[in-house]
């Protein structure tokens, strides 16, 4: 997949259901995805039957394909989004 102009190679590509699965190696979080409500804070994970391996590395594409390192921390309500 071409991310920020390289290629990159993607093991996983997420669309559908965001809330569960185990994601490993470097994973592609497409804008088609389904996300829980939520209220104020962006916590659509929580609860979530979800678990990322150490050092996978997800792209989100909701976020200009930026690449995250330590899981969704702020999404499972375990840190505050900046």
């Amino acid at each position: 997949m071409e991310i920020g102009g390289r290629t990159i190679p993607i093991d996983k590509v997420v669309e559908g259901s965001l809330c569960n699965g185990a994601w490993v190696g470097t994973v592609y979080v497409t804008c088609n995805v389904q996300v829980f409500a939520w209220e104020e804070q962006p916590t659509f994970l929580k609860d979530c039957d979800l678990s990322i391996a150490p050092d996978t590395v997800v792209y989100v594409a909701y976020h200009n394909n930026t690449a995250y390192y330590n899981g969704c921390a702020c999404h499972t309500g375990e840190i505050t989004p900046p």
